[in-house]
C-alpha cells in the first residue's frame, strides 16, 4: 500500500512514445447486411468528453481543448479514408453545429459532418458514455472500472444469468509447460 501511495505522489515517469505503436486497424462495416445497400458506413465520434475535454458549461459555443489521443485517431482515420462524424447533442442547435464546425478547423480537421442522429450507415460510436451491447442478445459489456459501469440500474437477476460480459475479469487460458517431462 505504501509503493502505491509513494507513486502516486511522486513525480511521474515521462509519457510513452506512441509514434512508434502499431497501427490501428480501420474500422469496418461488422454486419453489413443489417443495413440498406445505399448507406455508406461511417464511425460517429462524440465532442464533449470524448473528442473535446469535458469543461464547465460557458453556452453552446464554448468547447473545450481536444483530447489529444482522440484527435490523433480521427485525423488518421481521415487519412485512411474512414468516413467520420461528429455526434453532439449540440448539433440540435444551428449555432451548436455552427461552433462544432469551427472547433475541428482550429483543431486541423476537415469540415466533418456534425450531427446528433445515427442511421443505418453508422458502423460504431465512440462516446464516454457509450454501454456496449451485443448485437441481438441484449448482453452487455461492463468494465471492472467505476467508468465503465452503467449509470442506470441493471436488472436484479443479471448477475446471476449471466446477462452480461464483465471485462477484465476472464479467466486467463492455461499456459502449457513447454519443458519436458521425465
Amino acid at each position: 500500500m505504501f509503493a502505491w501511495l509513494r507513486n502516486l505522489f511522486t513525480a511521474q515517469a515521462s509519457k510513452p512514445d506512441l509514434s512508434q505503436a502499431p497501427d490501428e486497424p480501420v474500422p469496418t462495416d461488422r454486419v453489413p447486411e443489417t443495413r440498406p445497400e445505399d448507406y455508406k458506413p461511417w464511425v460517429g465520434v462524440d465532442l464533449d468528453g470524448t473528442l473535446a475535454a469535458a469543461v464547465p458549461w460557458k453556452g453552446i459555443a464554448h468547447i473545450g481543448p481536444a483530447v489529444p489521443l482522440m484527435l490523433r485517431r480521427v485525423k488518421a482515420w481521415i487519412d485512411k479514408g474512414v468516413r467520420v462524424k461528429i455526434m453532439t447533442a449540440r448539433a440540435g442547435d444551428p449555432e451548436g453545429i455552427a461552433a462544432t464546425k469551427l472547433w475541428l478547423v482550429a483543431q486541423g480537421l476537415p469540415e466533418l459532418e456534425v450531427t446528433d442522429r445515427k442511421d443505418f450507415g453508422m458502423i460504431e460510436l465512440w462516446d464516454d458514455r457509450a454501454i456496449q451491447v451485443v448485437q441481438n442478445s441484449g448482453i452487455c459489456f461492463l468494465g471492472t472500472s467505476y467508468f465503465a459501469r452503467p449509470k442506470a440500474p441493471i436488472l436484479p437477476d443479471e448477475v446471476a444469468d449471466r446477462t452480461f460480459v464483465l471485462v477484465g475479469s476472464e479467466p486467463k487460458a492455461a499456459v502449457a509447460d513447454p519443458s519436458p517431462k521425465a
